[in-house]
């Protein structure tokens, strides 16, 4: 990983990944890359005398007035959007992290694609998400949920309100499925953990048979049988994990396992909870932006249930 992009609005909500972003660059020997999006058309700005005119007299203003007093609002608007980040950029390169910024005009997701593929290979975009819904809501829509779904490069996502900054991170989190898909997470997951010197959790959920919860036989076979089934199942998920683990403890050598009985995201968020992690590192899939599991999108749900911190990586085919 060479480069942070970090979209900030200028709000508090989105400065709240920069404590995250203090602690994840020098693990990732990373520069941060502040971006501050102007829009298009500004929403406020002084009144032009111009204006003043026209709505006292009914005195049109020319085309050329117009495109002067636009265009000092913007650079007012660029100024103090630069102004903005030169103090955010100052407190990084206290702490010893390499900076620069930008202001640019646009719509905000498409922008911060757009800058984050100038950095590829070896990008991550960081931002905060919105406490309510679960995906920070910008005057266009929804930025987060529009740059996960096109952008190629992994995502720090932030819930707003989320747990303290633990710098650095303790323990990791990162969910398998058995799939290869899945497994596109270790990686970083793995460079983080050798970084921070943190526990790498692998975690594989093992979906039960619905008739275990009603105590129903299937096609009449009695439910002990159906038990030793899942068991088994939950067996065989482990020695999966015990065997990814090996692999990788010569990257990361606390690597532990573990192998819950449930549904895949009720398992990550309440696993992430119960152990106490730092940061959530999975993979999402290349043709939705988010990894489809049986039972829906667990990326999805988790990134709106759970306050931990989460790094979602786009995985390819």
């Amino acid at each position: 990983m060479h480069t942070i992009v970090v979209p900030l609005d200028g709000s508090e909500l989105a400065a709240q990944v920069m404590p995250y972003v203090r602690t994840l660059a020098p693990l990732l020997d990373a520069h941060v890359h502040l971006l501050r999006i102007v829009p298009e058309t500004p929403a406020g700005g002084s009144e032009s005398w111009a204006q003043v005119l026209i709505a006292v007299y009914g005195v049109p203003e020319s085309e050329a007035v117009r495109r002067a007093d636009h265009d000092a609002v913007m650079e007012e608007l660029h100024q103090q959007a630069q102004a903005y980040l030169d103090a955010q950029a100052q407190t990084l390169r206290s702490a010893g992290i390499e900076v620069t910024s930008e202001v640019r005009t646009g719509s905000p997701a498409e922008t911060i694609v757009e800058v984050a593929a100038a950095h590829m290979p070896g990008a991550l975009i960081a931002m905060a998400t919105h406490g309510y819904s679960g995906l920070r809501r910008w005057a266009l829509g929804s930025v987060a949920d529009k740059v996960i779904h096109a952008t190629d490069a992994p995502v720090l996502l932030v819930r707003g309100q989320a747990q303290p900054v633990v710098q650095p991170p303790r323990r990791i989190l990162t969910p398998l499925d058995g799939s290869g898909l899945s497994r596109q997470a270790l990686p970083l997951a793995s460079k983080i953990a050798r970084a921070a010197h943190a526990e790498l959790i692998l975690l594989r959920a093992v979906v039960p048979m619905i008739e275990a919860y009603i105590g129903a036989p299937v096609l009449g076979r009695p439910l002990v049988e159906n038990s030793e089934t899942l068991n088994a199942l939950h067996e065989y998920a482990l020695d999966e994990l015990k065997a990814e683990a090996a692999s990788l403890r010569a990257e990361a050598p606390r690597v532990l396992t573990r192998a819950i009985i449930g549904y895949p995201a009720e398992v990550i968020i309440d696993e992430a909870r119960e152990m106490d992690v730092d940061l959530i590192v999975m993979a999402t899939h290349g043709y939705s932006g988010l990894r489809r599991w049986a039972l829906g999108s667990v990326a999805d749900k988790v990134l709106h249930a759970t306050t931990t911190p989460l790094i979602l990586v786009r995985a390819s085919e």
